[in-house]
């Protein structure tokens, strides 16, 4: 309802100014009092009403959008494929950079004279166009590869996904506001160019060169209407193209955008894992100096470290999202990591079924996951949906339906209140636990006596 207010408020605001402008138009044409000059807008609209009776117009304004579009589709998809080829190839960046910047700074003007030399009249257009919308598409998807999420990378790691699935589901998602960004961008820019273009390369039909003949036979009454009609279909392209981008943006659906293409590796049998002289440091920052610990098979180990003593490192040190500075990590067995990290990592654009669906479960497991979780009745909507505590459940039980033979598990029950906490707890924790070698990070003394066969304080001295 407010959303239909503002709207309506809006579009008085707009009628109101349109108004005032035209009254200003007439006022004008009035005290200059000659047409050639400046035509007032009841001559524009005869002028219109006569171009809208002439079949030809139709065609004029037809190749000019045809043209105006095509320009767009060809600078964004070599624009996008340019800048995912220069984000996975850092020498390809460079190589880029200068024709880039050349055509980003370059006049309108300077390129339409060369390609008039090299191109027909009707595709002059098309490949000024491409010229200018080029370097906006690849800087701003650029910038949008560049800021892919850190941490929902680690996430594609932990829970295996393809070079083809992390594309499709963290980095061009990821990249979506940038990708929107540059649409809006060029599809004003396309236009302008496409027009210049056409006035001076005289294509057969274009409204850009029926606007420069309204102008060479002193017509200015229809130079004028020329002038409304690119005005309002450039409007109209904006307000189209603008509404199909804002309908990318990240919305509840029912089913699963990942369809049966999750795949896991295999798990075999619980490891131990031996931890020998292990060092880290970040900066000048030792985090972990001289760490002997080993953790033994198929048991779950509660690690009970104070604050600051390398607990988190030292876990993404063994799931392998860390290089150790030196020491060892000796695993008996081929390790399957799963892993609740710190925080959630929900992917934000992916509903809660396809989040929890992440770990290679089927529809039954991660149903029956939900069921457990008491998360059941929000499967279908986003994570931005939620509370803090619902999304914790979310990675939680993503975690849990991981086929894995380690599972390192940072406060799993942070947020959680006791009463749900102990429900989930009985509820799944001997199942998911079966099996595996489980290591629990906490500063919580009563989950770590509930959860640990072995608890750690110090493990420094291990």
């Amino acid at each position: 309802m407010r959303n239909s207010t503002t709207r309506i408020k809006l579009n008085k605001n707009l009628l109101t100014s349109a108004l005032v402008w035209l009254v200003i138009w007439q006022v004008l044409a009035l005290s200059i009092n000659n047409v050639l000059l400046l035509p007032g807008p009841l001559d524009t609209a005869r002028a219109l009403l006569g171009m809208l009776a002439d079949t030809e117009f139709y065609m004029n304004a037809g190749w000019t959008v045809a043209r105006s579009l095509l320009g767009m589709v060809f600078s964004f998809v070599t624009g996008a494929a340019a800048a995912w080829a220069a984000y996975r190839v850092k020498p390809l960046r460079t190589i880029l950079a200068l024709p880039v910047g050349f055509f980003k700074a370059v006049p309108v003007m300077a390129i339409i004279i060369y390609v008039i030399l090299l191109a027909k009249a009707d595709w002059v257009a098309v490949i000024v166009c491409f010229f200018m919308c080029f370097p906006v598409v690849y800087i701003n998807v650029l910038e949008g590869f560049d800021s892919t999420s850190e941490e929902l990378l680690e996430v594609a790691h932990i829970y295996e996904l393809t070079p083809a699935q992390k594309r499709r589901l963290i980095y061009w998602p990821g990249a979506l506001p940038q990708i929107k960004a540059s649409i809006k961008l060029i599809t004003g820019l396309s236009w302008k160019a496409v027009v210049a273009a056409e006035v001076l390369s005289i294509p057969q039909f274009s409204l850009g060169y029926e606007m420069m003949n309204a102008k060479y036979y002193l017509e200015t009454e229809k130079l004028f209407a020329y002038i409304v009609v690119i005005v309002i279909l450039s409007l109209c392209l904006e307000k189209l193209i603008n509404k199909w981008a804002t309908s990318l943006e990240p919305h509840n659906y029912e089913g699963s955008k990942l369809g049966e293409d999750r795949q896991m590796s295999k798990t075999g049998p619980s490891p131990e894992i031996r931890i020998k002289n292990l060092s880290k440091s970040f900066g000048e920052k030792k985090v972990l100096d001289g760490v002997y610990i080993n953790f033994e098979a198929d048991k779950t180990t509660v690690i009970m470290e104070p604050s600051g003593r390398g607990k988190t490192t030292l876990m993404r040190i063994i799931a392998g999202l860390e290089t150790k500075d030196s020491g060892e990590v000796i695993s008996s067995r081929e390790l399957k990591t799963s892993m609740l990290f710190q925080e959630d990592r929900l992917i934000p654009w992916l509903n809660i079924y396809d989040n929890l669906l992440l770990s290679g479960g089927d529809k039954t497991s991660v149903v029956k996951m939900a069921e457990s979780l008491e998360i059941e009745d929000v499967l279908w909507k986003l994570p931005k949906e939620l509370s803090g505590g619902m999304n914790h459940r979310v990675a939680l039980g993503r975690t849990f339906l991981t086929k894995a033979n380690l599972m390192i598990l940072d406060e799993p029950f942070r947020g959680l209140d006791n009463e749900l906490k102990n429900r989930i707890i009985d509820r799944l924790w001997e199942r998911v636990t079966t099996d595996k070698t489980v290591l629990v990070v906490t500063h919580n003394s009563e989950d770590a006596k509930l959860l640990g066969d072995i608890v750690i304080e110090d493990f420094c001295c291990q």
